[in-house]
């Protein structure tokens, strides 16, 4: 709950980041995959909730990160990596010249 506060301090606007936490997370996960509203899922819970996030989240073309089940080792995940999941990269090309 540490980010939870870091998130309330920061310059981030309110409603980019929400953060759900559950005695059973299996049991929203696939809602929360089909809400058209959420536009992408971090889920760490069981296998079977990260199978029903993966296949719920097809028809909206949510993006989805699931842990299958398997415990993530947060102190020993290299930054690259939580960096291709958690960013988005557009180019923009702006023409100039004479």
């Amino acid at each position: 709950m540490d980010l939870v506060q870091i998130i309330q301090h920061s310059d981030v606007p309110a409603g980019v980041i929400n953060l759900l936490t559950a005695q059973n997370p299996d049991a929203i996960a696939k809602v929360l995959a089909e809400h058209e509203d959420v536009d992408a899922i971090w889920f760490f819970g069981g296998a079977e909730g990260g199978m029903a996030v993966e296949e719920a989240s097809i028809s909206n073309m949510k993006q989805t990160w699931v842990a299958d089940g398997s415990q993530i080792d947060w102190s020993g995940m290299k930054s690259e990596k939580l960096l291709l999941k958690s960013t988005q990269v557009k180019n923009i090309w702006v023409p100039y010249g004479v």
